[in-house]
């Protein structure tokens, strides 16, 4: 059978979307102390489809940088998790599912700052085609629904469910990896597809899907920083940089969204309505991992109670508040060039 050309660019424009495996970017070292083994001086960074690079290139905070950055890029939260808990990566942002998700194996991973979306976010959403007759997740009863486990599409489906007062058994759930999520819901394979930015953004934009629920319960999504005991431990003064950049980062792309699709469509080749379209969504404010992601962290535990192997490990004991005083970007440059 031959694959007709919608497909195709269907395909190309995925490919696009999530990258190489591992797309490596070294920012050159500038005048710091160096520690005093070989690698002190460089900080891997997990991206996804280019997202954390092409907001802070677009924020000005990759000038000047005083140590090497390797950006390592991943299609998804989990596979970057991964490679942090194999000591390849010491950093990268990530759902509070899907560390939960990943201390549940590695009591050894550490979420160092977090980014507050408030209650009503739209980076994640349960969605159906355009012309389905689906109004609610009531509808969806019988259904099939992609997503991914361990992600925040995952949490955000239980919660649509159950929300709905639906039980997993109520619809039928294929668990996929975001690119072959989005080609079972592009090509009719699925009924409705439970996604995050900017996975979101390609099926509203170019594959007319409509957003059925974003599940909001009332309470805060959080982000979080991931990184490992490791890597805290030997890198902790350039983590405090980076995540000072970071949250500069953030605060400025809140306030500029038009500029930062248009940079970010530019160096990672997404296409420029598919950027605007999550950019105008991406909005966090840099927080503690306090208490209150504590909270939200058990939270998502109740919810993914029946999801989550042995030992159901406490994902709040892997939160590190050290780096709490960089959530407001104090100290070195400032963002916005």
């Amino acid at each position: 059978m031959r694959m007709s050309g919608a497909i195709r660019r269907m395909k190309a424009l995925w490919r696009t979307l999530a990258g190489a495996a591992v797309a490596v970017l070294l920012v050159p070292l500038g005048g710091c102390d160096r520690p005093a083994d070989g690698d002190g001086q460089v900080l891997r960074v997990g991206t996804h489809r280019g997202g954390t690079r092409g907001m802070m290139l677009a924020a000005g905070e990759l000038k000047d940088v005083p140590y090497r950055i390797e950006w390592a890029q991943f299609p998804s939260a989990q596979t970057q998790i991964e490679a942090i808990s194999a000591n390849a990566v010491d950093v990268g942002i990530a759902g509070v599912a899907s560390f939960l998700f990943a201390y549940n194996g590695n009591p050894q991973l550490r979420a160092i700052q977090a980014m507050d979306g408030g209650p009503e976010q739209k980076a994640v959403a349960v969605i159906v085609p355009e012309k389905s007759a689906a109004r609610d997740m009531r509808d969806l009863r019988g259904r099939s629904i992609a997503t991914t486990r361990g992600s925040v599409g995952h949490i955000t489906l239980l919660q649509a469910l159950e929300q709905a007062h639906l039980k997993t058994s109520d619809v039928s759930i294929s668990f996929l990896s975001p690119n072959d999520a989005m080609t079972a819901f592009a090509t009719g394979k699925v009924d409705a597809l439970a996604i995050w930015l900017p996975y979101l953004a390609t099926a509203v934009r170019s594959h007319h899907a409509r957003v059925l629920t974003y599940a909001w319960n009332g309470t805060s999504n959080y982000l979080v920083q991931v990184s490992s005991d490791a890597s805290v431990r030997t890198k902790h003064a350039l983590l405090e940089d980076f995540l000072r950049r970071y949250a500069r980062a953030q605060l400025w792309a809140n306030g500029h969204p038009r500029e930062w699709s248009e940079i970010s469509s530019r160096e990672t080749g997404v296409p420029r309505d598919i950027a605007a379209y999550s950019a105008e969504r991406w909005h966090w404010t840099p927080a503690p991992v306090d208490g209150r992601v504590a909270d939200a962290l058990h939270e998502t535990a109740r919810i993914f109670a029946a999801e989550l192997p042995p030992p159901h490990r406490d994902g709040a004991a892997g939160l590190d508040s050290s780096f709490d005083h960089t959530v407001d970007g104090s100290g070195g440059r400032r963002s916005g060039g």
